[in-house]
């Protein structure tokens, strides 16, 4: 007779090099701007428009480590896609991104949708969403090069 042995092991944890933003609102970024400074070497960009960064990542063929996407993304440019149409393209052109939904609407269908259409997390915009935000990145993440 032959044993079977099941070992459940955690996936590992992925280098976190670059982080795309977007968010129309501009103290949005800049607060998470100053989140990642604590993370010498990790390069961000930021897009006010879900529309800016597909275009940017179709001509550039770039794949970033991290996606932070607002849900709302209509303030500045209105007839904007929301987030959640973002977020499908985002999963096609970059499937092996962390997509995280960072917004501050708190509503448990839209937080469903998120996570049905590729986002890996959904954070509630605050500082108990960048607390949050450190879980993930120590739990699944590599900072740096």
């Amino acid at each position: 007779m032959t044993s079977l042995k099941l070992s459940l092991s955690t996936p590992p944890k992925k280098r976190l090099n670059s982080v795309i933003i977007i968010d129309d609102s501009s103290t949005e970024l800049q607060m998470a701007i100053d989140y990642f400074s604590k993370y010498p070497g990790l390069k961000t960009k930021t897009y006010a428009t879900g529309e800016l960064c597909i275009k940017d990542l179709v001509v550039s063929g770039f794949v970033p480590d991290m996606i932070l996407l607002d849900y709302f993304l209509d303030s500045e440019s209105p007839g904007s896609k929301d987030g959640l149409e973002v977020l499908v393209k985002l999963a096609e052109l970059c499937p092996t991104s962390e997509i995280i939904m960072l917004s501050a609407v708190e509503n448990q269908r839209v937080i469903d949708l998120a996570r049905r259409k590729g986002a890996s997390y959904y954070i509630v915009k605050g500082a108990a969403g960048y607390k949050k935000l450190d879980e993930i990145i120590s739990k699944d993440f590599i900072v740096g090069g």
